[in-house]
This record gives structure tokens, sequence and C-alpha cells, in this order.
């Protein structure tokens, strides 16, 4: 590799990559976005381009970490099209595109120097680009309410993550009126946490800081008029890229790896049990069965994978297979709920 192309982490052939990504994108965003827009629907121009804008950077920055293109493509799937950033659409149409840029400006720091040995030298030299996008998301949300700018408003400044938020992001609940749903796919959501035990060998701290970082943030006050929410983007975005991992992980098992791939399969089982309850024992408990379902289809997916690992069969190509089918149906079923009903 040539120096250069080793000193930024680029190639032609990345370069190929990332235009094709751009392009899968562009399709899914088409698909996804059409039905609401065939049905005549209220939705904005800017909600796909979100999503193309979110889905392709989540794609190129985890590249950095990820080898197959499609482990990547699951990656930005689940941050582009997540209802996360589907629910910013409910203020204005621009104020999705402040997180929907965030993975693009962590890439100068994700793939400047990839190749270089870990060191402290090295992570102080990456320190200034890893600000970018926290300086990005200060200037987006403030500049606009300046009064020399307008001033606009893009979206509330004081709305802030809580508590009973989080669970959000295992139950998919039904939209809410001016709200952001902090939301994940349930299949990309298993995905995570099989990522989760491949980060747990790799162990790269300072990748960590960053979600922590803008976690703790979310549950804060407005700062230089960024709604608190919108700093909830930096985890998402981790897990996102840890869908990805745990996608590749999947579908690279080998017999040795099944108890991770058994702990993911007990996990979607209890969640999709759960659902099932709750959707039987409370007054609202229609807006489980969704959740129940999808869970269930996890388990399936999850349980299907695990049957290879046990008989030795690596068939990857039915393994992708598997996970594509099962987070495509997921996207529809979900995603296409909270879109319509925003």
């Amino acid at each position: 590799m040539h120096p250069t192309q080793r000193q930024t982490g680029l190639s032609w052939r990345a370069l190929y990559f990332w235009l094709a990504a751009g392009l899968f994108f562009t399709a899914a965003a088409v698909v996804f976005f059409w039905p609401a827009a065939a049905a005549g629907k209220k939705w904005q121009i800017f909600a796909p381009i979100t999503s193309i804008i979110g889905g392709w950077g989540c794609f190129v920055l985890s590249r950095r970490w990820l080898n197959s293109f499609w482990a990547s493509a699951i990656a930005g799937i689940a941050y582009g099209f997540s209802p996360f950033l589907l629910s910013f659409r409910i203020y204005h149409p621009l104020a999705g595109l402040g997180v929907a840029v965030l993975p693009w400006l962590f890439c100068p720091a994700a793939l400047w120097n990839r190749y270089a040995q870990p060191s402290v030298k090295v992570h102080l030299r990456r320190l200034p680009l890893l600000l970018l996008p926290f300086v990005w998301l200060l200037l987006f949300y403030w500049l606009p309410a300046q009064p020399w700018l307008g001033p606009y408003s893009l979206m509330p400044s004081a709305q802030q993550l809580r508590l009973e938020d989080l669970a959000a992001i295992l139950e998919f609940p039904s939209a809410a009126t001016g709200q952001i749903l902090v939301g994940f796919y349930a299949i990309a959501l298993i995905l995570a946490v099989m990522g989760l035990f491949v980060y747990s060998f790799l162990l790269r701290v300072l990748v960590l800081l960053v979600p922590l970082a803008g976690l703790v943030l979310a549950f804060c006050g407005p700062i230089l008029n960024v709604p608190p929410i919108a700093w909830a983007a930096l985890p998402m975005l981790f897990l996102s890229v840890l869908a990805g991992l745990g996608a590749q992980a999947m579908v690279l098992a080998g017999p040795a790896d099944r108890k991770w791939i058994f702990a993911c399969l007990c996990l979607a089982a209890f969640l999709a049990a759960a659902g099932i309850v709750l959707t039987f024992s409370r007054p609202d408990g229609q807006r489980y069965w969704m959740p129940a379902a999808m869970y269930g289809l996890a388990f399936l997916t999850a349980g299907s994978i695990y049957f290879l690992c046990a008989k030795q069969l690596r068939l990857t190509f039915l393994r992708w297979l598997l996970v594509g089918i099962a987070l495509a149906i997921n996207l529809f079923c979900t995603g296409q709920t909270i879109i319509t009903s925003l």
C-alpha cells in the first residue's frame, strides 16, 4: 500500500465500496419511503435525504472496524433508518440533518493513520479531529437561533433524555407526538448485543468515551441551544456500529462461538416472552405486540445460525440472507408504522 494511503486509510477499492454504498442507501430510501408517499401521507423530501446521509456516513465510518460490505450496510441501516433519526421529522425539515452528518465527521479521526500502532502520541493527534462532531452539533443548533440569522428554531431546545426513554430501545413504543423516539430495531439490537461480546474482547477505551459523553450530555440541560436529546445520537451511532460488528460475527461464527449466539438467542426469547406478557396484561398491550413479534423473529434468526454452527456448516451466503431478510422485515413492519404516524 502506498504510504499516503496507509496514512489516511484510503484506497481506490475503499472508494468503490463507498460509491456502491451510496447507491445502496439511495435505493433503500426510495423503497422505504415510497409507500408513505404513494399513500399520500404527509412527508418531507428531507426525510429520505437525511436517512441516506446518516446511513451512508455510518457505513463509511464502520469500515474502520468492519471488513464486510454487508456488515457495514447493516450498521448504516440501523442508524440512518432508525426510529431515532426518523422521528426528527416531527420538527423542522432540517432538524435531523445535524445528527445525520455526525458519522461523516467522525471519519477523519477514525480513518486517519488507522494502521498506526495504538499509542498516546497517536491518540493525542486524533483528539482535535474527534472534537469535530461536537463542534458541529453546537454550531448547527446554535447559529440558526441567533437574531442575525433569523432566528429559526429547528426543534425545542429543552427536550432531553429521560430514564423512561431508555426502555424504548427495547420495546419500540408507538410514535408519540412531539417526542423524539430513542428506539432501536429488535433485530439490530440483538446483533448489537453480539457485537458487544466482540467489543468486550477488543475493548477500545477511546471509542467508548464518545458514546458515554453523548449519553451524559443527553441527560443534561441545553448547551448553546443544542437540544440535549441530539447528543443521544452518539450512543445510537455506537450501537449501530455494534450491530454491524455483531452481524459480521454471527455470519463468521464457528462451533466455538456458539455460546455467544446462544446468549443472543436467550435474550431474544426473553424479550419476545416479555412482549407477549405485556400484550395481554396491560390496557395498552397492543403496542407491545409488534415488538414481541420482532423479537420472535430475532429468536428464529439467531436459532437458525446457532443450528448451522452446531452442525459446523459455514454457509456464509445463507447466514447473510437470514440476517438481511430478518432486518428488512423488521425495518418495514416497525419503520413504516413510525413514519406513517409521525
